[in-house]
């Protein structure tokens, strides 16, 4: 559906129902807008002898 085409609908409601439709999209736009990019965590920078010694500390430690 176009925005023309709900013009025309618009137009051809009753003044009463024109008034009803006014608020009902005025408070569509009082609703809050969420940012959901905002919670993104960012990316853990590490280089490749941090990710060596994070191996070897971890996964091939000596067994005592």
């Amino acid at each position: 559906m176009t925005a023309n085409t709900v013009y025309e609908v618009f137009l051809a409601l009753s003044p009463e129902e024109r008034e009803k439709f006014i608020v009902l999209v005025k408070g569509q736009e009082e609703k809050p807008k969420y940012d959901f990019r905002k919670k993104r965590r960012k990316k853990v920078k590490f280089t490749k002898e941090d990710a060596i010694e994070y191996l070897l500390a971890t996964v091939f430690k000596p067994k005592n």
